[in-house]
């Protein structure tokens, strides 16, 4: 029965999902992509071609430009590009008054030596980038000459093919062979195109030398050889060098000085008709990473050397400072005499076109004729998109735009010399720069039918979820949903899913996919209603009894954590609002704690003795230890950009651990020391429980397991950050492979026999539990008194034993949080391993704290395996507050794209999925971690007082004021007094109330979805509020896509720690009716 909570759990999720996936569709539109392509005739100086350019040809060209679109000049020149990832503008600048340049400073002397030889053959230029600046948006850009959209950055991780006409497949179409060296993401979006591929996996970030050691290998014998005509190598030393150590580093240097080298090389080695391009993708940041839209990652480096042939000269109209990275591709097309791909946006730069004479010509109509081309290509492209969505586009700025081009066919056909081409080709790049500017305002114009439909698809759900579940008792759930009720649900939600992907059409939506989402969300939302409708009588009732203005405080902090999505300022400083009202959250935990303590402990007299040894001081300390690792954590935030004084990561990377110098690498000692602590204690705490007695399968693990599990993460720590030399990766990866062995090997455990106790043969059918840590004293002494009663049984008989029995639920937990941690941890730079370990001691300060809490304001069972508010929303923040703790930011250019090759740079295990899995672990390991672990704080308090019975005695006695407690009575009768069930029995009270106990999981799983929810809402609320702030690309956006992957994460990790809680309590099934049997044997 308790397997329809799960069914219900999965269904909600999917409602709040998809309700965000429905906004982002509206909010972060994708451009459409034509599978049309530009076709052209070539003209020749070949009489033995088809199309040959003769005075006759030039004449009729000129006698109706317009009609040239079709046309394309000779080919100019071969062409080699040399793609250096991550090759910032500043690199290549030489500054000659600089005495002691910086690691990336005058490394690349070559561009200036010729720059100073040749200046009417060299242009040394700034390659502006379109974010965002990741490399398989940066190819597809200088590829297909069309911008790219903001959400594209997600499909970085799996490179698809390119079916949008692009510079490659026209280049291949005019068979012209093509010779390709390096990174395989160029044969992954074009496979099949070239002539030789030498292509290598792109994504090891660790390895600066094994891509660039192959091309430099095959680059020789490629440059000799004459079958080609266009060349393109692809280096990836200086991009990983960049993010695994930052521009600062001595390896920069290293890695720039061999690209000078390669530079000279091929310079020395090309023919004298040929075309040299150096360019980088996109910059880097002082850190080294990329992504974003500063200038820093945007300012990109283009070298071009023509070495027989001048460049045309600024005369030609175009910009010759900057390129923008759009306008390679219209460039690249004029050079090599083909087609301008159908998509594109850019326009020839003419200063990097060779000025090769083309017969029966004058420059300035060569010059036209290309331009015109373009301006043609343009146009077509643009109107037919503009007619395919005529309500994404201005009319008045369509008709203004059609205008201006209508009088500039006219004008085009009056051309007759140089001034009149100058004029003219300056107004036609204002024009076509303007269609540039409206492609873009229109390509982030958003949908507001499915961003109004996201919102209101997300609100729903929670509003209903509200209602209907957080105003109901736990033990109310099983009447609720029925096993039938649900089943109809899920086929009354397919039904809606298969008429929304057939008729989609008919109600105007674009896709099969809103049209699913719609009618499902439409359908659930029915259901919840007819739900919420149903029981109202109940709900009414429950919702009466609370009180309309408490908790208060609680509230207050959280309406400021969902606040912060609305000010670009207040997401800036996100980090430390969280840690202030995470501080706040355990304050007001301590201060109800201590007003109850106050009341009933020092109402009559103060005395410091008493005070000293009283519980109340042990959870002061403990709240000011857990400030105290909050404000810790400080040190390990990582900073954004837009805070001004950020320098901590500009040089963080640019020294490793040696042994040689124990200094230089203080935070990776400290990150091992950590570890191994944490381990430790963990192991401690489940032997003084009891946990670790007996050789079952989840013993032997949780016993030996977390041992091997931090060697292997302290020496990967060590050595994968280690400047010690010839350290073989396939060492380090095992270690990070025998750590994802252990997790899978406890997963395995847990679905097959997940228990941690140990069982005595029993010689009687009564049970005692026993932690190991004294708390089997109440147990004697209730048999002694029932002995002392008269109880013959009890006389004759001895007594069993079950070892680990009363911390069976929180045990099985926490050692699953371990093996999940430590794989986090091998995930995790060493500064934001230690972040993770000190979230983890927050959140066990936070569980003690609310576990003694709860005791004390609990008045039955059901309110004791309920936490508080004020915890709930302690143990939500806590959870996200890990996120900053771990070194991460919600900026695109921040993320850890390392961590996909932790364990896999040897070549095992190339899977796109398993990279993106171990990206988002790594990202996320906040919301993953503690939501799979929520399930403790409804065992916590059982499990803290099964280990201290004595607080059972100081909690109640502080309650009997004026009286004297008799030492006689028995712990179990205090707690019955106190809550009306015996708490001594630790978390096998749970197991008899297993009704209860897991319908209040239910409870709280949905609680911290509907948290989420609320989260996820604001952030989508902020972004629709802001949709036209400045900062939207820069700030909101980001912040939304970085919420939603967290809600996407959060609400599967919430199911998995509900699955763990069903597979513990039926293996405790399982276990007692085992016991039972033998008893009546």
């Amino acid at each position: 029965m308790n397997v329809i909570y799960l069914f219900v759990l999965v269904w909600l999720a999917l409602l709040i999902c998809s309700g965000v996936l429905l906004f982002s569709r509206g909010f972060l539109l994708a451009r459409v992509s034509k599978t049309e392509t530009s076709t052209c005739r070539r003209l020749s100086t070949n009489h033995n071609d088809e199309y040959v350019l003769t005075p006759e040809v030039v004449n009729e060209i000129f006698k109706d430009v317009n009609a040239s679109s079709n046309l394309c000049l000779p080919q100019k020149s071969k062409v080699i590009i040399l793609v250096v990832d991550a090759l910032k503008y500043e690199f290549g600048l030489y500054k000659s008054n600089i005495t002691e340049p910086l690691p990336y400073e005058n490394k690349l002397s070559a561009l200036q030596e010729l720059l100073d030889r040749s200046p009417d053959q060299s242009r040394l230029m700034r390659f502006k980038a379109d974010p965002p600046t990741t490399t398989l948006q940066r190819l597809k850009g200088l590829t297909t000459g069309s911008l790219p959209t903001f959400i594209d950055i997600g499909s970085n991780f799996a490179s698809p093919e390119i079916n949008e006409d692009n510079v490659i497949d026209q280049i291949v179409k005019s068979d012209l062979p093509l010779v390709f060296l390096g990174d395989s993401t160029w044969t992954d979006l074009y496979p099949r195109r070239f002539k030789r591929a030498y292509s290598y996996p792109s994504f090891d970030i660790f390895d600066l030398d094994s891509v660039d050691n192959q091309i430099m290998k095959h680059l020789p014998k490629e440059l000799a050889s004459d079958d080609w005509q266009v060349l393109i190598a692809h280096f990836l030393g200086v991009d990983h060098c960049g993010h695994k150590h930052g521009p600062l580093h001595e390896e920069m240097a290293r890695k720039l000085t061999e690209i000078n080298q390669i530079i000279g090389s091929v310079v020395n080695g090309m023919d004298n008709d040929t075309t040299l391009l150096v360019m980088g993708d996109h910059g880097m940041t002082a850190s080294g990473d990329h992504g974003g839209d500063t200038d820093d990652e945007t300012n990109a480096l283009l070298f071009a050397y023509s070495k027989q042939s001048k460049f045309f000269g600024s005369d030609s109209g175009s910009d010759s400072e900057t390129l923008q990275q759009i306008d390679l591709v219209p460039t690249l097309a004029a050079i090599l005499g083909v087609p301008i791909p159908y998509s594109n946006l850019g326009l020839i730069n003419f200063n990097i076109v060779p000025d090769v004479p083309v017969p029966h010509l004058s420059k300035f109509q060569t010059l036209l004729l290309h331009a015109w081309q373009n301006a043609q290509q343009i146009y077509r492209y643009f109107f037919k998109y503009a007619m395919e969505n005529k309500r994404t586009f201005d009319v008045h700025e369509m008709d203004k735009l059609e205008t201006e081009f209508i009088l500039l066919t006219h004008r085009v056909q009056t051309i007759y010399n140089e001034v009149a081409y100058k004029s003219f080709v300056r107004d036609l790049n204002a024009n076509l720069r303007d269609v540039l500017s409206t492609c873009r305002e229109i390509w982030v114009k958003f949908e507001p039918t499915q961003m109004s439909q996201g919102l209101l698809f997300c609100f729903l759900p929670l509003f209903f979820a509200f209602l209907l579940i957080n105003n109901s008792r736990p033990a109310d759930f099983a009447k609720m949903f029925k096993p039938k009720g649900i089943f109809y649900t899920y086929l009354l939600n397919l039904a809606a899913g298969v008429f929304g992907y057939r008729y989609y059409k008919n109600f105007s939506f674009k896709s099969e996919e809103h049209g699913v989402i719609f009618f499902t969300a439409i359908t659930s939302t029915v259901i919840l209603a007819f739900y919420t409708l149903q029981h109202w009588t109940n709900i009414a009732s429950n919702w009466a009894n609370v009180r309309r203005f408490g908790h208060m405080p609680t509230r207050l902090l959280l309406f400021s954590t969902m606040a912060v999505f609305f000010s670009n300022s207040f997401v800036i400083q996100e980090a430390k609002i969280l840690s202030y009202l995470l501080g706040a959250v355990i304050l007001l935990l301590s201060y109800e704690l201590l007003q109850l303590s106050a009341r009933f402990d020092f109402k009559n007299k103060f005395k410091a003795s008493q005070f000293l040894r009283s519980t109340a001081l042990r959870l002061i300390l403990a709240s000011i230890l857990a400030i105290c690792f909050i404000r810790f954590a400080y040190t390990l935030f990582r900073c954004r950009e837009e805070q001004g004084n950020c320098t901590d990561f500009a040089t963080s990377n640019t020294s490793g651990f040696s042994i040689k110098k124990p200094g230089t690498g203080k935070t990776y000692i400290l990150a091992v020391v950590i570890i191994v602590i944490y381990t430790t204690l963990t192991r401690l705490y489940l032997r003084s429980c009891g946990n670790l007695t007996g050789n079952s399968p989840n013993v032997l693990l949780a016993r030996y397991g977390p041992t091997v599990a931090s060697i292997c993460a302290g020496g990967h720590v060590l050595l994968a950050n280690s400047s010690i030399k010839n350290i073989q990766r396939t060492h380090i990866d095992a270690m990070a492979l025998v750590i994802y062995g252990l997790f899978l090997l406890q997963i395995i455990v847990l679905s097959w026999a997940p228990l941690m106790t140990f069982v005595l043969p029993p010689r009687n059918p009564n049970i005692v539990t026993v932690n190991g840590n004294g708390s089997i004293v109440p147990e004697i002494f209730k048999k002694m008194k029932r002995m002392y009663e008269g109880d013959d049984a009890e006389r004759r008989s001895e007594i069993p034993i079950v070892y680990g029995l009363a911390t069976v639920y929180s045990s099985i937990t926490i050692t699953f949080g371990v093996f999940l941690a430590m794989m986090m941890i091998v995930l995790l730079e060493p500064r934001a391993a230690i972040g993770l370990v000190v979230c983890v001691a927050v959140g066990a300060i936070l569980l003690s704290v609310q576990g003694i809490l709860r005791y004390r304001t609990a008045t039955s069972f059901e309110s004791c395996v309920q936490p508080t508010f004020t915890a709930l929303v302690g143990w939500f923040l806590l959870a996200h507050f890990c996120f900053f703790a771990t070194s991460h930011q919600t900026t695109l250019s921040q993320i850890d794209w390392r961590a996909a090759f932790v364990g896999r740079t040897s070549g095992i295990g190339q899977s796109n999925i398993v990279s993106g899995a171990l990206v988002i672990l790594n990202t996320f390991c906040g919301p993953i971690f503690f939501f799979c672990m929520y399930a403790l704080l409804s065992t916590g308090t059982f499990s803290l007082f099964a280990l201290f019975p004595s607080l059972i005695r100081s909690c109640s006695n502080s309650g009997r004021s004026g009286s004297k407690t008799d030492a006689a009575v028995a712990m179990s009768d205090i707690a019955n007094e106190a809550v009306g069930f015996d708490m001594t029995r630790g978390e096998l009270t749970l197991y008899e109330y297993e009704d209860v106990f897991l319908g209040a999981g239910f409870k709280l799983a949905t609680q911290f979805f509907m948290l989420q929810g609320i989260k996820i809402f604001c952030a989508m609320l902020a972004c629709t509020i802001h949709c036209r702030h400045l900062m939207v690309w820069k700030i909101f956006a980001p912040r939304f896509i970085y919420e939603a992957l967290a809600t996407f994460v959060s609400l599967p990790a919430l199911i998995v720690g509900y699955v763990l809680l069903l597979r513990i309590n039926r293996a405790v099934d399982t276990l007692i009716k085992r016991i039972n049997k033998a008893k009546t044997q």
